[in-house]
């Protein structure tokens, strides 16, 4: 199903990026836009209200830092995946400010690694790195997988966060066979009916495909952003029930 969502989005979805007026695609007052400012070289991809950076969205800044969040007043809020220059980074933002535990992917020789960075009201208070050794399948093979941050393995996925009474609450499950990875903080119930936050990587030999939306259980509803470096492709939809209910 995820295939099919990705190949009917990205049918005729390019956006150029050689156009004068900021707003180049879409409504960026009170629905989906697509913005870039060539005098600052900052980008933003997504769904707004009252002019401002509301609901699924991405944003690059010209360093190329990003952002994709569900904002909330021109803001990264709640779950958030992001990098600033050290690496793709998860964790929980509060109108713009970092806080708790964070997690960072480190690029390293020795090969999975990840760093833990807490935060309390937007400062650092502490860093630590997890490398496991061993592998073992159905195993926590780093830190603590019970109520703390651990990486735990199992069935050829990698799952990465912090977990409390041993379920996950939020972090990253990296699909090995799949190439995919989704980046989530699941609510708190049983009968999945509450929205929430999910980004998705897939990787392909046309580049990597980076889906940020809204979930409810494991079907893709409401709002909907796509992006693809390597192909120039930014898409934004709605979704009903894993349905396509609207593309831009």
């Amino acid at each position: 199903m995820k295939t099919f969502i990705l190949s009917s989005l990205f049918f005729l979805c390019t956006v150029s990026f050689a156009q004068e007026a900021p707003c180049t695609k879409g409504d960026c007052q009170n629905g989906y836009g697509f913005y870039y400012n060539k005098a600052t070289g900052d980008v933003y991809h997504g769904f707004y209200q009252n002019g401002l950076y509301n609901g699924v969205g991405y944003t690059q800044n010209k360093a190329s830092d990003y952002y994709y969040s569900n904002f909330k007043e021109g803001k990264p809020d709640g779950f958030t995946v992001y990098d600033e220059g050290e690496g793709r980074t998860s964790g929980l933002f509060d109108k713009g400010i970092k806080i708790g535990d964070h997690i960072r992917e480190v690029r390293s020789p020795q090969g999975f690694s990840r760093e833990l960075i807490s935060y309390d009201k937007g400062q650092v208070f502490s860093r630590k790195t997890f490398t496991p050794q061993d592998i073992a399948d159905a195993t926590c093979i780093s830190g603590d997988c019970i109520d703390d941050y651990g990486i735990y393995f199992q069935n050829n996925t990698i799952i990465s966060g912090k977990f409390e009474g041993g379920r996950f609450t939020y972090g990253e499950m990296m699909h090995i066979d799949t190439k995919t990875s989704d980046f989530f903080m699941p609510p708190v119930e049983t009968e999945q009916q509450t929205p929430y936050f999910k980004f998705s990587i897939t990787m392909t030999d046309n580049g990597a495909n980076e889906a940020a939306y809204i979930s409810v259980g494991p079907k893709a509803n409401g709002q909907y952003i796509l992006v693809n470096m390597k192909q120039n492709n930014f898409v934004g939809a709605l979704f009903k029930d894993n349905q396509l209910v609207e593309r831009y």
